[in-house]
């Protein structure tokens, strides 16, 4: 087999061979090269397993820095488990960050590896790269309990979390941590040591809980903040700050509802059913790593849990007090807009669908602007609290009926 880097004849093309002739792994040199893996990898290499005689048992406690890299992939729930091995994925994209990564926790007994299988589902070989050690390296040793050992640096451990999970959307920092405490202390932490305000877009119940940077202005402090551990890791600063292509993006999804229209001159008024299409526009620019301008995964699940379980099969009229008197396509356009700007702040346009012939489009304001604001009076007229406080509401009460009929009585009289 010849070797399209080095253009030498190779009698097996694996990582040994290609890291040492250009630095490339297998998986990167399928890329580079536009060839299926299922033409590179031999059959020895496919579906192996690691075994644990292979891998070094550590005796000694890891040094401040790599506790503080490990404590920062748990809190991004990057630190997994297979069997015997404690194991750290990374997409090809983000090579360079996991040998960053690895020249940390070799203190934990971590190594390279790049696994190939045959994916059945997909009906092709995918190559996995993973750092993977023994899970008793990463338990603490009986002689820690006679010396402690102070936990890791919560500022190192933060930046790596956010250099791993982090996504900027709009000017704005979204982290994903694993377990509310740890979500908790990152909010008290960050507001007391560097006045940076989270706001928290899960529920209680809800894992991993998902931190979004109150304003743009707390996404510069954030960064500017941890910018000494930020910008060693290998690409994290330019995916923040890189200029990219901008693009807009769209979910589509659907609902059945049923409504009427309170006071509608014709056949609204009646109660009816159908089916909505919601189309659901995204602006931003392409994240250099994930070479997207936001997850569709990520789309999909806040629409669906924002929007489509509160309509499916319900009542409109009766889901949201917003709704109860006006559940037009226009007001339903404005309400699904405030219920999503807070997890899409990057929202470029709504397009709603009651039926193929009518639809509506929407453009909202900024999520700034509606935090500045607050929600559209249109959709608050039954909520607001002077609502039956006019003056005209006098006449509604029984004595002022009595006053108006003796009055009506006395014009008779007269006439």
């Amino acid at each position: 087999m010849k070797c399209l880097n080095c253009d030498h004849d190779v009698a097996k093309l694996d990582n040994e061979h290609l890291i040492a002739c250009s630095g490339l792994t297998l998986q990167e040199y399928a890329i580079r090269h536009c060839l299926p893996l299922e033409l590179l990898v031999s059959t020895d290499q496919l579906n192996q397993r690691p075994q644990a005689a292979d891998f070094i048992s550590i005796a000694t406690t890891p040094g401040e820095a790599a506790r503080a890299v490990l404590e920062g992939l748990r809190l991004s729930g990057l630190l997994g488990s297979e069997g015997e091995f404690a194991v750290i994925p990374g997409g090809i994209r983000w090579l360079d960050l996991l040998l960053w990564d690895l020249n940390f926790l070799n203190e934990y007994g971590f190594r390279f590896c790049q696994d190939y299988e045959f994916d059945e589902s997909t009906n092709r070989v995918v190559a996995r790269n993973k750092l993977r050690s023994l899970r008793r390296n990463l338990l603490g040793r009986p002689r820690d309990a006679m010396t402690p050992v102070p936990p890791p640096d919560f500022a190192t451990a933060l930046a790596v979390c956010i250099g791993h999970c982090g996504e900027m959307q709009a000017g704005y920092l979204f982290i994903a941590l694993t377990r509310r405490v740890d979500a908790d202390e990152a909010v008290v932490w960050l507001e007391r040591e560097h006045g940076v305000a989270m706001h928290c877009l899960s529920g209680d119940d809800e894992e991993p809980v998902l931190l979004r940077t109150r304003t743009t202005a707390d996404s510069g402090r954030l960064l500017a903040a941890l910018e000494p551990q930020l910008r060693p890791m290998p690409g994290v600063w330019d995916r923040f700050h890189a200029s990219t292509p901008e693009l807009t993006v769209a979910k589509e999804l659907s609902f059945d509802s049923a409504h009427f229209i309170t006071d509608h001159p014709a056949k609204c008024s009646n109660q009816h059913g159908g089916r909505y299409v919601l189309r659901v526009k995204v602006r931003g620019r392409i994240d250099p790593i994930t070479g997207c301008v936001v997850d569709f995964g990520y789309l999909k699940k806040v629409v669906t849990r924002e929007i489509v379980e509160l309509f499916d099969h319900h009542h409109l009229n009766y889901v949201a007090g917003e709704l109860a008197w006006r559940s037009t396509t226009e007001v339903m356009c404005v309400f699904i807009w405030q219920r999503l700007i807070e997890y899409l702040p990057a929202l470029a346009e709504l397009e709603l669908y009651e039926t193929p012939q009518s639809s509506c489009r929407y453009t909202g304001p900024s999520l700034a602007e509606f935090q500045a604001s607050g929600g559209n009076s249109v959709l608050t007229w039954f909520q607001q609290e002077t609502l039956g406080r006019s003056p005209w509401r006098s006449l509604l009460r029984p004595e002022a009926g009595e006053s108006m009929r003796t009055v009506g009585r006395v014009r008779s009289a007269r006439l």
